[in-house]
């Protein structure tokens, strides 16, 4: 396409209308929003969205950001694509039908672009909105996109060889080390004129962007409190008293204070996470499989077809009527990430599994959404939800309100929610995460008070007895005291209690976080009768 007409400065001229008029012909066509596209006048540069009409009176009042050759806001490929495969249409413009670039780099920028408008919409009247930090950040990943990796090179661009690299580094657990002696090698052997980063550090700040990153937020070295909201400013613990910091130095010329937290939680915003399975058309149109493909005849395949499913879309219609939000599993589980069982650590991440999915999908690893890391040496035991408040923040706010999300494979915006209906976690850990009492005389959730438990003095080991209760009313084990004890078992089997029979149960409890500082454990001690069989509300 002739694109002298962009630096024309006769706006009103016919060469420039019609070249608009073409720009405009070409960007709808590719056009992920529906109806409105970026405007690249030079007062909104690619940063606004605007239908056909304002982006029109834009360019002809503001004039064509300058130095936009390459449309890839647009559906323009990059220059480096083979254009064998493209097709011509009756304008002269080329559509591709089958590009060679397997990766689709340029695809992948432009569903960025496209769901980082989460400002909702804005009116035309509006000029002092300041560009989205997001969108700046896609064009600057474009430019370097419409770069040559050397003069000479037409398949790779800087970007997409550069992602390309990064990925094989994670696949093959390449250390930065390595890594940086190969972009050494690449420089020295690349033609003059090469764009390849430097270094390991220069490579992640370029593709940054296009991840989503996480937040470090500073906890208490006895997990009394997150140094988060209302406690963000605080140098030391209010409850124990310890210093938030392990270490503090000064810059040599002593203007700066650099501080070095005790423990730090890792945070990965899971409302970003689920947004962003929703910028791949393929992976936003199996987020309504659970609806529109599963079959449908009453036998047990998938999570959706089980009674729990089914009964909490009938005790929220609204979040059931859009089959796109999210229903997730929440799984977590303590392990040592050094691999010598004989040092002592226990990290703890928190994982997000959406159930939305096919079968084949649900349980793989690449589905898998780690939402928080919890460091340190020692398990968090009963303060596990003292590092679980950012993530039910933010679970809390996407199931009341939703978070606004673009679904690239109908190219509109949405109101997406979430639910967490199952977690998934071994004994201990059901402990941590429910606040029940896994251990001892009364471990079992299901019997709660009824649990029948032996103390065996010598071994001091609780041994939990009982099960004949759990026959049929007429069974023989019932009936035969010579091989059980010398005891007959008329009792019935123990009912779970309901949700709102443990809340009456823990009504009268108070939720304290935090350890002894001196890392004593507390003793044993015997559960009193009609004591809860909880440790929180």
């Amino acid at each position: 396409m002739d694109k002298s007409w962009i630096d024309d400065d006769a706006r009103h001229g016919k060469a420039y209308l019609q070249g608009v008029n073409r720009f405009l012909a070409f960007a709808f066509s590719n056009a992920a929003v529906g109806s409105k596209i970026l405007c690249p006048c030079r007062k909104c540069s690619n940063s606004f969205w605007y239908e056909a009409s304002e982006v029109r009176e834009h360019l002809i009042c503001d004039g064509f950001l300058k130095g936009y050759r390459t449309w890839n806001l647009h559906g323009e490929p990059t220059p480096s694509v083979n254009h064998e495969n493209c097709d011509i249409d009756v304008d002269g413009v080329e559509v591709m039908d089958d590009p060679d670039e397997d990766d689709d780099i340029s695809g992948l920028l432009r569903d960025l672009a496209g769901g980082l408008d989460d400002r909702g919409d804005f009116e035309e009247n509006s000029p002092d909105l300041d560009p989205c930090e997001g969108l700046v950040a896609i064009q600057k990943l474009v430019e370097e996109n419409s770069k040559d990796l050397f003069p000479t090179c037409k398949k790779y661009t800087q970007l997409r060889f550069l992602i390309r690299l990064l990925h094989i580094k994670l696949l093959g657990g390449w250390s930065d080390k390595s890594f940086n002696l190969l972009l050494e090698l690449f420089n020295d052997a690349f033609p003059d004129g090469s764009a390849v980063a430097k270094t390991f550090h220069e490579a992640k700040k370029l593709v940054k962007s296009i991840g989503i990153g996480y937040t470090s937020i500073h906890a208490c070295e006895n997990d009394c409190i997150l140094y988060w909201k209302e406690n963000i400013d605080l140098n030391s613990c209010p409850k124990c008293k310890v210093s938030r910091w392990k270490s503090t130095r000064k810059s040599l010329d002593g203007k700066h204070v650099y501080n070095v937290p005790k423990k730090v939680l890792r945070y990965f915003s899971i409302k970003k996470c689920l947004q962003r399975l929703f910028l791949s058309s393929k992976t936003a149109s199996l987020t309504r499989w659970h609806d529109e493909g599963r079959k449908k005849d009453g036998l047990l395949r998938h999570p959706a077809d089980s009674p729990l499913w089914e009964d909490f879309d009938e005790k929220h219609p609204t979040f059931a009527a859009d089959s796109r939000n999210i229903r997730l599993a929440f799984a977590t589980d303590g392990f040592n990430p050094f691999r010598t069982m004989n040092n002592s650590y226990s990290i703890w991440p928190g994982i997000c599994i959406p159930y939305n999915f096919p079968p084949s999908m649900c349980m793989k690893q690449s589905n898998f959404i780690l939402s928080f890391l919890i460091p340190g040496k020692d398990s968090p035991c009963g303060n596990f939800d003292l590092f679980c408040q950012p993530i039910v923040n933010d679970l809390l706010d996407m199931f009341e309100n939703g978070v606004r999300t673009y679904d690239a494979s109908i190219g509109e915006y949405f109101q997406l929610r979430a639910a967490v209906l199952w977690t998934i976690t071994d004994f201990p850990g059901l402990g941590y995460v429910s606040g029940s009492v896994t251990s001892g005389e009364a471990a079992c959730p299901d019997c709660h008070f009824f649990t029948d438990s032996i103390r065996l003095g010598s071994g001091s080991k609780t041994c939990y007895m009982g099960h004949r209760r759990f026959l049929h009313e007429n069974h023989p084990f019932r009936f035969d005291a010579d091989k059980f004890g010398g005891k007959t078992e008329f009792r019935p089997a123990p009912k779970p209690l309901s949700g709102e029979e443990i809340l009456e149960c823990t009504k009268d409890l108070s939720t304290s976080f935090g350890k002894d500082p001196s890392g004593k454990k507390p003793a044993r001690k015997k559960r009193k009768e009609g004591e809860p069989l909880w440790r929180k509300r």
